[in-house]
């Protein structure tokens, strides 16, 4: 089946939904093996030029839980490369088929995206640190400066300062690096926090 193909996006997506609202209304009894066929089914949906990919569409303007988690996960082992870059149209420039600053800035406050991201950096890590040994890893013109720059916070930031090192310096509204376990705070610490005077 065509990975491009508009309407094999819509089914995905439409799928993912229902299997979503079925999570949501009895986590318990979940069948987690569907949520798994449908990740590899749709690891390449990519849906290059024609659109955002199924991913890009699963994933985005959402508040991650362990469902998106486990989507995510089965769908990297199924294949999906989530720094892929793609055009959603023909005269589109090509951006990542997921939102890597989105999940970033969700994860300070979010213990699911918080993992999720933790995730994707240690797929980059694996990935990209062998590739640094070429010397030309940080000449603009090479397809890896391209993919830190697009993906720049999903990278480790040791990793892009040895390719980019203009994007691993912290700037106003870039969101920073996070810890899974330090993404939020317990209820109690929520009461106590909230006590606390401002200023």
């Amino acid at each position: 089946m065509n990975s491009q193909d508009p309407d094999r996006i819509n089914r995905l997506v439409g799928r993912f939904l229902e299997l979503q609202e079925q999570w949501a209304d009895r986590p318990d009894g979940f069948d987690w093996h569907a949520l798994t066929s449908l990740a590899a089914e749709g690891a390449d949906a990519y849906n290059e030029g024609a659109g955002p990919s199924f991913h890009a569409l699963a994933l985005g303007g959402v508040a991650c839980s362990e469902f998106h988690e486990r989507f995510l996960q089965a769908s990297i082992e199924a294949g999906f490369d989530p720094f892929k870059l793609t055009r959603t149209g023909n005269e589109a420039p090509e951006k990542p088929v997921i939102d890597h600053a989105s999940l970033a800035r969700d994860a300070a406050a979010n213990p699911s995206a918080a993992r999720m991201h933790d995730a994707l950096q240690e797929l980059a890590r694996r990935r990209f640190e062998p590739m640094l040994r070429q010397d030309s890893a940080s000449d603009p013109a090479s397809p890896l400066f391209t993919v830190f720059q697009a993906c720049a916070e999903s990278i480790p930031r040791d990793l892009l300062a040895r390719v980019a090192p203009d994007l691993a310096k912290p700037r106003p509204g870039r969101p920073q690096p996070v810890n899974a376990e330090e993404a939020y705070l317990s209820q109690a610490e929520s009461i106590i926090d909230s006590r606390r005077p401002y200023g």
